[in-house]
This record gives structure tokens, C-alpha cells and sequence, in this order.
């Protein structure tokens, strides 16, 4: 279900998207709001699901994580308890960040993170490729980042 949005609501978004720690009075000051409607439409937008959680992103070079992969997977099979089985598995695995099943030819597009090369050789050999039902992975490395954002586009909403 979509939820309608006026321009204070959108406004709400793009400032939570940009710095999520800001308080009630920051954000109502900086909308030209008081706090009490602030805070209610903030209520209101968490209440409808539209804001899920709040979090840091937490710079992954500051951590010693330096490496970013992409893996593309072909499963041997797509049936209901095999789909079932891998998703259940990569979702215990912190390494993983993202995992989306897709249709076309490739199955499953996985998102890494991992410290270097000889981790994510580790990782590939002793966990990816030994996923029930992997037929394919191809891994991609990231050398650098053009665009990194969370924040999602309002404009034409």
C-alpha cells in the first residue's frame, strides 16, 4: 500500500535521509515547524511503515573492511524448499549485505563485504559456493565507488 505524502512529509524524509540523528526540535526548526505537529508527523510516518529504522553508516575502510563484492548466482534448482533453504542460510551471514532474488538469467545478486581478497576466497570457497543449490557464482570486485547512498529519490513522489 502506498502511502500519500504532502510536501511536509517529503520534506521530513529528505532531512531524516541526510542525518537521521536529527532530534524533534532540530527538525521541526529547520522546517519552520513547532515540535509537537513535527514530532506527530514523525509518529504518524513511523507508524505507517514509511520510516523503518533509524541507523549510522558506518564508514567500512575506518573498520579495516576493503573490500566490496558483488556476486551474481545461478541456482540448480527453484523450487519452494530449495529458494527456501538458501535464503535462509545467506541471512545468517554478516559478511552479506544485500541478497536479491531476480528474474532473467541470473537467479540471485549478492552483495559482500569482507577485508581482502584471501577472506573473500575463504568465504567463497568454504560458504558461498557450498549454498544448497548453487550451480554458478561469478564475483565481481568493486575497485572504486562512483555513488553510495541510502537515501531514496522524493521528487516525483
Amino acid at each position: 500500500m502506498t502511502i500519500s505524502l504532502d510536501q511536509t512529509d517529503r520534506a521530513i524524509l529528505s532531512l531524516l535521509q541526510q542525518d537521521g540523528s536529527l532530534s524533534i526540535a532540530e527538525l521541526a526548526d529547520r522546517l519552520g515547524m513547532t515540535p509537537p505537529p513535527c514530532w506527530r508527523r514523525v509518529k504518524r510516518l513511523k507508524d505507517e511503515g514509511v520510516l523503518r529504522r533509524q541507523t549510522w553508516i558506518v564508514d567500512p575502510e575506518a573498520i579495516g573492511i576493503n573490500l566490496i563484492v558483488y556476486a551474481t548466482i545461478r541456482l540448480a534448482a527453484h523450487d519452494a524448499t530449495a529458494t527456501q533453504q538458501f535464503r535462509d542460510r545467506i541471512k545468517t551471514w554478516p559478511e552479506v549485505l544485500e541478497c536479491y532474488i531476480l528474474l532473467g538469467a541470473i537467479d540471485v545478486l549478492v552483495k559482500i563485504a569482507v577485508k581482502d581478497i584471501k577472506y573473500y576466497e575463504e568465504f567463497f570457497f568454504k560458504k558461498l559456493s557450498q549454498l544448497p543449490g548453487v550451480r554458478e557464482v561469478n564475483s565481481s570486485v568493486v575497485v572504486s565507488g562512483i555513488k553510495d547512498t541510502t537515501a531514496l529519490p522524493l521528487d516525483f513522489i
